[in-house]
């Protein structure tokens, strides 16, 4: 309420959790339809939609806007419909991942908006499932695996079961920190009106390319340092934890890890240049919609792969490059993926080398 209402006045912006937040609960408790999560992906996304053409209808870059936060509650929200859902049906019919995230019992509303109003990734995520939150409030999230030997656990504070992490949460920080002084840096010398502009095209063609790749880095670098530290945020509370790593016995504290800043500018291939962007978002859109839309018993194919792209797109607003860059990235995904495919036929599979 205080970062909402006290610090950026977004009463407006208030009413939207409300209303997104309320709906799905209704849709999700009261409907008992197999069509249920559908019907809650389209009221949550319609109730954006309009907020996305409001806020291009204002086209003001100063102002602060509710609806960065609201594409993360959606996120959340319309995996929440489909893990009630999943929660319904027989654990036979469920796959691995449904079993591990379907909700059995409906949460309490205390619960619920303690799920929905999640101060650390509030405004730009990261999204996680309500299993997540539930195991992490109820601190199951911090048992220790059976056969661990208890002098080996992850040091914590006093009777606290959450293993400390100011160190990890501060090195998330200072290196969110210094993206966003490097984006403050270096845009006053890469900007996009230059780009459109007489001058840009006085410089030879490798100039061009040069600064052209450049203003592309620049651009990543404020959502490197936004999305480090929110997961600095995430780690600091508790909920970034993944259990223990076998190798070295520490914590590992990768659980919402949403960017992957040295694996997207050494991508060899677009496929894992995609993979290491906005992984939570990915992670969206494969669990619940790229599989959801593919008939059981079938393997996914080219429309799944376009129905999740262009949902993509619908999710990000509705200025046209959304749609040239997601369904070109359909294509360029499947390419990608088939000259893969290929690489194991030929020589085996890919992780055990050629």
């Amino acid at each position: 309420m205080f970062y909402l209402v006290g610090l950026f006045d977004l009463w407006a912006g208030l009413r939207t959790f409300i209303i997104s937040a309320g709906g799905a609960y209704l849709i999700s408790s009261q409907i008992k339809s197999p069509f249920m999560p559908w019907i809650g992906f389209v009221f949550l996304m319609g109730h954006m939609s309009l907020n996305h053409i409001i806020r291009q209808s204002v086209n003001d870059p100063n102002s602060v806007d509710i609806s960065g936060a609201q594409m993360v509650l959606v996120m959340k929200l319309t995996a929440f419909c489909w893990n009630v859902q999943d929660g319904r049906l027989p654990e036979a019919e469920l796959s691995d991942f449904q079993k591990e995230h379907a909700i059995r019992t409906m949460p309490s509303l205390l619960d619920y908006a303690g799920y929905v109003f999640f101060f650390p990734a509030l405004m730009a995520g990261p999204a996680f499932d309500y299993c997540d939150y539930s195991d992490y409030i109820t601190t199951t999230m911090f048992t220790l695996p059976p056969g661990t030997d208890p002098s080996k656990a992850p040091a914590t504070r006093k009777k606290r079961k959450i293993p400390r992490s100011g160190t990890p949460a501060a090195m998330k920080g200072v290196l969110g920190t210094l993206w966003i002084v490097a984006f403050l840096k270096f845009s006053a010398y890469y900007y996009p009106s230059f780009y459109l502009g007489p001058d840009y095209m006085k410089h030879n063609v490798f100039r061009r390319i040069w600064q052209l790749y450049m203003l592309g880095l620049v651009t990543r670098m404020k959502y490197y340092g936004v999305w480090s530290l929110s997961e600095g945020a995430c780690i600091l509370c508790g909920i970034g934890y993944n259990g223990i790593d076998p190798a070295t016995g520490r914590a590992k504290w990768d659980r919402l890890t949403n960017i992957k800043p040295w694996e997207i500018e050494t991508a060899q291939n677009a496929r894992a240049y995609l993979g290491f962007w906005n992984i939570n978002t990915n992670n969206w859109l494969k669990n619940y919609m790229y599989l959801r839309v593919t008939p059981k018993g079938k393997k996914p194919g080219f429309r799944a792969t376009l129905a999740t792209f262009v949902t993509s797109a619908f999710w990000h607003g509705f200025y046209p490059g959304y749609y040239m860059t997601f369904i070109l990235a359909a294509f360029v995904q499947t390419v990608a993926k088939s000259k893969l495919e290929a690489a194991n036929l030929t020589f085996g599979n890919a992780d055990d080398g050629p």
